[in-house]
């Protein structure tokens, strides 16, 4: 728990009272850990223009994104700020370029601060200066130590150390005022020295004895500089720390976390390993103490924290088998997600808070008329071996329905389908726990059902499904020049109940799935059987031809040609793959709308000699469509363990469609793709 406690500036030493009116802050560096609180911090109390090397999808409400690299935008947020905080720091550049890059950063801010509006620049720098300092002569570093660049020193260091320099020389020679902060280390959710570090306990287990290490919180620091500004104080060079450890302490209690046993090196490996530890880490070299009197005098903020309060709590996994479970955990205040049965796991990593599983939360609640309402952890695999004896199964269907009713409602669990979007286009009413922990029941409306899609904070625990009768369907698999993509993209698609393409770049053929529905088995049919639709070409050539010899299509209920997997086989086992590989395997789909389709695939045609597809790699394509607004969409696949083929798939998305692109939920998600990127919202195709 946060015991942060504001002294009033009367009882503090700081220098005068608070200024609270509202300031202009530019911050530069807004995307990284300590920038995305700084953002959030400020903004509550401030007008915040955010600069980005690449802006994210979704910008925090009340804060204007500018991209570093647009000079004209740059220089007009940095001309109208009062305060400009420069916490940006480019890692990616390496080697030499490392301190050239981030050296010409900083000094075209410098260049266009303007003295008649900037009240104050703070420029971030780190404790990992102290580094230059002789650890037995200087076992306590404070601010006024001087400091001399010695050989020994690593890039980041001599980075630091010179452009401290540079801000207080061009700062000083243009009479505007800076403000220096050196953080210690910095810890909270996502920080590398609190998550980051438990999870590195997980695979080696191993830390320092003897050492003192100053710990302070994201959430602290933010408001330690917010005071500081806000406080006046200016012209001075400030630890932004809190609360002294000892390391023994320290990597004990991130072993316990990641619930390993955790071996502390002795004293005499410890001294070795002193000697080869870089400047970065200078504080684990020796037993040295960062002072924090002066941030906590300065800014008048105390914050009572203990070691445990900097650290994230070991997430909890909670089964939901009872309605109470369900309202218990929502009313709990610790964050959580709720998870059904899906891929999504899979896929991304994990997170940090706690689960609310559903997948126990399952069952048919009842069947009236056309309507069947379930339990929101019933797998529409249940559903099917309910409504199939009685002639009925829904609309469309995925190939694997090894996926909770539940999901459907959050995700576009598509098929491929001339009538229907996604599974969620037939639910007809749902319950939900609501931020009170209260049960809900709403009927569909589709703008309240848009905004409980995108708000999130509900659990949703029933579900009801619109049925229908079921049909025979009979599935044409055709193997086709990959020049006839086009055609398909163009429109083709409509003139079938359901198509599925698999498109082999290499091999320059289209694997294409036709459905229809049909009066009758007629001799020579196939039955269903589950294809390996995404196995390598030759592969997926062979297996067709073994399966299928030399018939035409498969014929059966539309369940059994729809979603032919009725389960994953050995499927622990192969999330457990996907989870733990070295190099990650993602599968993620991009929708697009078929307006814009066709500039997409133009764009991926393009890119694919430069995204380094494997031999026999496929991309997967559905078509899905609401005949009642008349819209249409896309659905490109692909599986890879590289992720840059993911993350270029997005980037395509974003020039042909504008923001008007999707992502499939269930499947991998990029970090910065906002929730407006991840449902279709229903109530536009009203219009």
């Amino acid at each position: 728990m946060n015991r942060r406690e504001h002294i009033s500036p009367e009882s503090a030493s700081g220098p005068v009272q608070a200024d609270t009116r509202p300031m202009n802050i530019c911050l530069v560096g807004a995307g990284g850990g300590i920038g995305r609180q700084l953002a959030k911090s400020f903004s509550d109390r401030h007008s915040v223009t955010a600069v980005y090397r690449s802006p994210p999808a979704g910008v925090p409400p009340g804060i204007q994104a500018v991209q570093f690299s647009n000079g004209s935008d740059l220089a007009s947020a940095v001309a109208a700020a009062d305060v400009v905080v420069h916490a940006a720091l480019n890692s990616k550049a390496r080697g030499k370029r490392f301190i050239e890059t981030n050296r010409a950063t900083t000094e075209r801010l410098l260049e266009l601060l303007s003295p008649e509006r900037c009240r104050l620049f703070v420029y971030f720098s780190s404790q990992v200066v102290y580094a230059a300092l002789d650890p037995i002569n200087a076992p306590h570093q404070s601010e006024d130590a001087v400091l001399v660049e010695t050989g020994k020193l690593d890039a980041y260091t001599r980075l630091k150390m010179a452009e401290e320099a540079s801000v207080i020389e061009a700062c000083t020679s243009r009479k505007i005022n800076y403000l220096i902060v050196r953080p210690t280390m910095v810890m909270g959710p996502g920080m590398a020295w609190s998550s980051g570090i438990v999870g590195a306990m997980r695979v080696a287990p191993i830390g320092l004895r003897g050492r003192t290490i100053n710990l302070v919180h994201v959430e602290d620091l933010a408001a330690q500089l917010l005071a500081l500004i806000e406080r006046g104080v200016s012209n001075e060079v400030v630890n932004l720390g809190d609360l002294d450890v000892r390391s023994d302490d320290y990597f004990r209690h991130a072993a316990k976390l990641a619930n390993r046993s955790i071996l502390l090196l002795p004293d005499w490996v410890s001294s070795v390993a002193g000697g080869v530890i870089p400047s970065t880490l200078w504080f684990l070299s020796h037993d040295v103490r960062v002072a924090s009197e002066k941030v906590r005098s300065l800014s008048g903020i105390t914050t009572g924290r203990t070691l445990d309060d900097f650290f994230e709590p070991p997430a909890r996994v909670v089964q939901a088998r009872t309605l109470d479970d369900i309202r218990n955990t929502v009313r709990s205040g610790k964050p959580y997600h709720a998870i059904g049965r899906g891929y999504f796991l899979w896929f991304n990593d994990r997170k940090q808070t706690d689960q609310l599983v559903m997948e126990h939360y399952a069952g048919i609640v009842g069947l009236e008329g056309d309507a069947l309402t379930v339990k929101a952890g019933t797998t529409l695999r249940d559903i099917l071996d309910y409504l199939v004896p009685r002639g009925l199964t829904l609309a469309t269907l995925p190939e694997f329905v090894d996926i909770s009713a539940g999901a459907c409602f959050f995700a576009e669990v598509h098929g491929s389908s001339a009538e229907h979007i996604s599974v969620y286009d037939v639910i007809m009413a749902i319950r939900f726990v609501d931020s009170r922990g209260e049960e809900v029941f709403s009927t569909r409306d589709e703008a309240s059902w848009d905004r409980l899609r995108g708000d999130g904070g509900i659990v949703v625990t029933e579900v009801t499904f619109r049925c229908r009768p079921n049909q025979l369907l009979a599935n044409s698999i055709e193997w086709q020049r990959e020049s006839r993509l086009e055609d398909y993209v163009a429109g083709e698609y409509r003139v079938n109940f359901s198509t599925t393409v698999h498109w082999y770049p290499r091999s320059h053929e289209l694997m294409v799935y036709n459905v229809n529905p049909v009066e009758g088995v007629e001799p020579g049919d196939r039955r269903p059987f589950p294809p390996m639709r995404g196995s390598p070409h030759w592969i997926q050539k062979l297996l067709l031809n073994l399966r299928m010899r030399g018939r035409q299509r498969i014929v059966g209920t539309s369940e059994r040609v729809l979603a032919p997997w009725t389960g994953v086989p050995a499927k622990r086992l192969l999330g457990k793959f996907f989870r733990d590989t070295r190099r990650r395997v993602r599968n993620m789909e991009v929708c697009v709308p078929d307006t814009h389709a066709a500039e997409f695939v133009a764009k991926l045609r393009r890119h694919l000699p430069e995204m380094k597809l494997m031999p026999g790699q496929g991309i997967g394509v559905r078509f899905t469509r609401d005949p009642v607004s008349g819209r249409g969409f896309v659905w490109v696949e692909m599986t890879s363990r590289d992720v840059s083929q993911m993350h270029a798939m997005v980037e395509m998305a974003r020039a042909a469609c504008g923001e008007q692109f999707w992502l499939h939920r269930g499947k991998y998600v990029p970090a910065n793709i906002g929730v407006e990127h991840l449902y279709i919202p229903r109530n536009q195709t009203q219009k």
